[in-house]
């Protein structure tokens, strides 16, 4: 499922491969100079995501483990730098 929203939370994707539910962060940069772009994940947001996955897994009654992973997209001179973060946070 892609773009999921809860109150102040969009999920931008969430895959379900067999008793594990992915929750994918996506962040892009047009440059790193300021960062990575995973450095733009703040504790608020994860908080939100936290609730948006908690009320989706509730609702649909999915018996699964939760795992928030971060895609970080950096463009480079020639196409894109890619980075998949596996267990990038832990829900809390």
């Amino acid at each position: 499922e892609r773009n999921y929203r809860f109150e102040k939370a969009e999920v931008d994707i969430m895959a379900l491969k067999e008793d594990i539910l992915a929750i994918v962060e996506v962040k892009t940069r047009s440059t790193a100079d300021f960062g990575n772009p995973q450095d733009f994940v703040k504790p608020k947001q994860i908080k939100n995501l936290v609730k948006a996955v908690d009320e989706y897994v509730n609702v649909n009654g999915l018996e699964v483990e939760v795992r928030f992973d971060i895609i970080a997209i950096v463009k480079a001179k020639e196409g894109y730098e890619i980075e998949h973060i596996q267990d990038a946070f832990y829900h809390f």
